[in-house]
């Protein structure tokens, strides 16, 4: 009786000197709401988000003018007639032979694309869709990684149920060694496993943390081929691959479109000299119009790799979509199996320490088992 009455009060000790050091108890809605907050790979994508935005505004600015102003003041000595040229000055000048001090320029110029054959329009539609991209690949990483935080929460949840059905059977027979060493196996791992959470969601791993919670049980009328065309509607990778193919399509045209003319628009104003007051002033309105003749057969080249390029794409669209099947497949499998063994256990009452922990399996499984077919289909 003293042994028992003796091993109670450790346990209590025990689990009363541990709450005072802890700093937070999670429930598995804060776990999830930290690890979208804070997770390495839910930030990275997010700035991926940021960059694709600024790639978009970056396209929408080829649609305006381009508007330059140069200054510049140049001092020199030529004993002999020079060709000053230099790509920060507006024009080639010709200086006279004959010492002088300064020259000077100064040139304000605009330039309005009127046609590429629809490059600036090709462009603006692939920011676009690389931003759409960015957006998807987030969806993705997201759904893995609130996916992992709920069965890495579950199984915490589990071996902490273990150990408190080792303690309670330890209260009767506190002399059993082998209770007490798996005891201690479990306590350990429940350990090692919280870090496994706390790196998933975010925080410093030396938080110390406890977890609330249980594993509910949720009866669902799932049909396979139902779960597979909710997959191929909600799963973001099909989007992806569908972005691809109509990036691989566009880069076709936009290699297309590199055999048509271009025309721009330009203005430019000049004042040049060597004396302030006795500048020299020039201006211009141009039409430019540039068509391409012949690089070698470079352009056909490229239009060959674009093509071989979107091929590529979808191939690699039917390919995912065989990927998610068997996906949704082994994942509906692996639930009835189990959901077929929690209805057995359900109701079971336990009589030994054995069908106590048997229970706890068969629940962590199942449960696991159900959420990785929520990431199988995409909800």
């Amino acid at each position: 009786m003293k042994k028992i009455f003796l091993l109670f009060f450790i346990l209590f000790l025990e689990s009363y000197v541990f709450a005072q050091h802890i700093q937070r108890v999670l429930t598995l809605d804060e776990c999830i709401k930290c690890a979208l907050s804070i997770n390495h790979d839910i930030l990275i994508n997010k700035e991926s988000i940021s960059l694709a935005e600024q790639r978009t505004k970056e396209a929408k600015a080829l649609y305006f003018p381009v508007v330059d102003l140069n200054f510049n003041l140049s001092k020199y000595s030529n004993d002999v007639a020079t060709v000053m040229n230099s790509s920060y000055l507006p024009v080639t000048i010709l200086l006279p032979e004959g010492r002088r001090d300064y020259f000077y320029s100064t040139r304000i110029s605009l330039w309005q694309n009127i046609y590429n054959g629809g490059r600036i329009i090709a462009t603006n539609k692939l920011a676009k869709i690389n931003q759409e991209k960015a957006q998807t690949n987030y969806d993705v990483t997201k759904n893995e990684v609130v996916a992992k935080v709920k069965i890495q929460f579950y199984k915490n949840i589990s071996i902490k149920s273990k150990i408190q059905i080792y303690k309670k059977y330890l209260l009767s027979d506190s002399t059993n060694i082998l209770l007490q060493e798996k005891l201690e196996i479990l306590q350990h791992e429940y350990e090692l496993e919280i870090f496994n959470l706390l790196a998933l969601i975010g925080l410093e791993l030396d938080t110390v943390v406890d977890i609330a919670g249980h594993i509910d049980s949720q009866k669902l009328d799932l049909d396979l081929q139902q779960c597979i065309l909710w997959a191929y509607q909600f799963r973001p990778e099909i989007k992806t691959t569908q972005y691809q193919e109509s990036i691989d399509n566009i880069a076709v045209n936009l290699i297309n479109m590199e055999k048509f003319p271009t025309v721009k628009f330009g203005v430019s104003y000049d004042w040049l000299g060597d004396n302030v007051n006795k500048s020299k002033k020039d201006w211009y309105v141009a039409l430019n119009i540039n068509y391409p003749i012949f690089d070698g057969g470079a352009v056909f080249s490229r239009l060959k790799q674009k093509k071989i390029k979107a091929r590529q794409a979808t191939i690699e669209r039917s390919k995912t979509e065989e990927k998610i099947k068997l996906e949704v497949m082994k994942a509906f499998s692996e639930y009835k199996f189990w959901y077929k063994k929690f209805l057995k256990i359900k109701n079971m009452k336990a009589t030994t320490i054995e069908q106590e922990i048997l229970k706890e399996d068969i629940k962590y499984n199942y449960i696991k088992s159900l959420v990785i077919l929520d990431l199988a289909i995409g909800k």
